[in-house]
């Protein structure tokens, strides 16, 4: 050492003295060939190390490599996990919100308790207050975290016009966010005595049609910025009091219908007991609309791309279309115009309709004997889902309460459908959440696993097999190795019985070309197919095979079946290639140690 500090090491030359070092021996630590570290020995004699030392030395440079990736997995695992954790709280909280609403139609006091507790919590604002605005006045409606004091203090400022003075008053002015880091420091804001100990706001306008109905307000009481993410949920918060605002409305104006013509409560009753079945709800609305608006029937139609379906009918009339066929959307129907343009059509006599693209009404008059018709489309954000027609067999046009009954049955088809579609989204939303969360645990537990067995990798294989099978509902599961010419079966787990002898490798067998050069290979019926001999001894009809690779060879395969045909689903295939992935490392780990 002393001497090559000299010439190539002259960074030694100064600490040689001090250290005493002579001979000295680094090997880089690698990942993936970008070195991360080195490890650096030493001796105070001239004592070369020898080549079994080096090679000693090396390998504990590949040992640090994996310990050090092991703990940056384990790292971006926990980022993950909170992630997840936290999106599935924001999704727990917005499904209650919605749950709220479905079952508080007409009264808006529970969801706004349940939306300013959810922001508050879930964006770690001091407090949170939701407000009203009819065009003239802001009102405080619920709020969350807020003292005595403030709470008076808030009823002292509430009700009052909107003004730049106030966040809620600048959202509602501009119709955008309103976010104020420091309140002492905008040059707009007006601070009461009793403000002084907040520092924070952010204000969220609730927009209906573009039109503010109010706002959302959050906040702190130190210089603390909310974050972007946190800023998306206040919105998501905003969008489902709009939501319950717009449902109430709805519904006090069909309360004042309802007052009159008492049976059109069955709708409601069916809405709420059907969250997530739309054909009852849309019965009874074809039922009521031909009862109660006075017509022979009702039909309801709903927008399939370009044709609509009949999806409902009440009546004594016949029809063109039998409940689930479909027919071509066109201007010669009263519902097609309606769907078209997006209005209501109203038909006082079908056969004295004389423009050509009438010619359907006409011949649909004559044919069947109408000659009074009303059809409302169903509109959603304005986009046409469907419509709703009642007929007449006499010249007799309908009443203008008739008229807005009838876009009162519509409106409650709309939210029904609206409804069923939200529970939907939920329900498949939650599905996921609960697939992503099995997988991730599933495979925590095997990578746990490898970190408590570096020298025994069966413990590895057997978990990978179980998991896989338990997470997936994966009939059988094998994991065999490549032992000389041979793949050799060293974990199964299953009641499907596995033949344990060796099995010879034919290195043409298409099975085994494919998953060099695709990967994963998947049959979902092996019935179906010739390409993939598969000695089906079990009866087994769905297989999926993934290929262990260790720096591009074949060291393995991770195979599942399934006794009937059930293809197994994108994010399946991914988790068995990741187990794959494990097996390999343990593999490696248990190889290098």
């Amino acid at each position: 050492m002393a001497v090559e500090t000299q010439s190539e090491f002259i960074g030694g030359r100064n600490i040689q003295p001090v250290t005493g070092t002579r001979s000295a021996l680094a090997t880089p630590l690698l990942r993936e060939g970008v070195a991360i570290g080195a490890i650096f020995i030493r001796r105070p004699e001239v004592r070369p190390f020898t080549d079994k030392q080096i090679t000693l030395l090396k390998t504990f440079a590949d040992q640090a490599v994996i310990a050090i990736e092991n703990v940056r997995l384990f790292k971006e695992l926990e980022q993950r996990n909170r992630a997840l954790t936290e999106a599935l709280e924001q999704q727990t909280a917005t499904g209650e919100i919605l749950g709220v609403i479905a079952s508080s139609p007409t009264d808006l006091q529970p969801v706004f308790e349940a939306i300013v507790g959810s922001a508050a919590r879930l964006c770690e604002a001091t407090f949170a207050a939701v407000h009203r605005f009819d065009g003239q006045v802001i009102t405080v409606e619920a709020h969350h975290g807020m003292t005595e004091t403030e709470i008076e203090e808030s009823r002292l400022r509430f009700p009052r016009p909107p003004g730049r003075e106030i966040a809620v008053g600048r959202a509602i002015l501009d119709r955008r966010i309103a976010h104020i880091h420091d309140i002492r420091l905008d040059p707009e804001y007006q601070i009461t005595m009793r403000q002084r100990s907040f520092r924070t706001v952010l204000a969220v306008p609730l927009l209906r049609e573009g039109k503010p109905v109010g706002a959302l307000s959050l906040w702190r009481r130190e210089v603390q910025p909310f974050s972007d993410k946190q800023i998306k949920l206040l919105e998501t918060f905003a969008d489902q009091a709009v939501i319950a605002i717009e449902n109430v409305r709805l519904f006090q104006e069909l309360k004042e219908a309802l007052e009159q013509q008492t049976a059109t409560s069955e709708i409601l009753g069916v809405i709420a007991s059907s969250p997530t079945d739309i054909q009852p709800v849309l019965n009874v609305v074809a039922e009521n609309a031909a009862r109660l608006c006075d017509s022979e029937d009702a039909q309801i139609y709903r927008v399939e791309g370009d044709l609509v379906r009949k999806v409902a009918a009440h009546g004594i009339l016949p029809g063109v279309l039998a409940v689930g066929e479909t027919r071509p959307i066109r201007r010669g129907s009263a519902s097609g115009r309606a769907i078209l343009d997006r209005t209501t059509i109203h038909v006082h006599d079908m056969l004295m309709e004389r423009e050509e693209n009438y010619a359907d009404i006409r011949r649909t008059a004559g044919h069947l004997g109408i000659r009074t018709a009303l059809a409302v489309p169903l509109l959603r954000e304005g986009v046409p889902v469907g419509a709703i027609t009642i007929r007449r067999i006499e010249v007799r046009p309908f009443t203008d309460k008739q008229v807005a009954l009838l876009k009162t049955f519509a409106d409650q088809a709309v939210i029904a459908i609206e409804n069923v579609r939200l529970f939907k989204e939920i329900q498949e939303r939650n599905a996921e959440l609960r697939e992503a969360l099995e997988h991730q645990t599933a495979t925590s537990e095997v990578l746990g696993i490898i970190s408590r067995s570096p020298t025994d990798v069966q413990p590895v294989l057997d978990a990978i097999v179980e998991s896989a099978a338990r997470v997936c509902g994966i009939d059988d599961v094998t994991l065999r190795l490549h032992e000389g010419n041979s793949m050799v079966v060293r974990a199964h787990f299953g009641p499907i019985p596995v033949p344990t002898a060796r099995a010879e490798i034919n290195i043409d067998d298409p099975r085994f070309l494919w998953m060099r050069e695709h990967g994963s290979l998947h049959i979902p019926d092996v019935s179906q197919q010739n390409d993939f001999p598969i000695v089906n001894i079990s009866g087994s009809r769905t297989f999926l095979i993934v290929p262990l690779r260790q720096q591009g060879k074949l060291v393995g395969t991770l195979s599942a079946r399934h006794t009937e045909v059930r293809p197994f689903t994108p994010a399946q295939i991914k988790l068995l290639e990741t187990f794959a992935d494990q097996a390999v490392i343990a593999l490696e780990n248990v190889r290098l140690i």
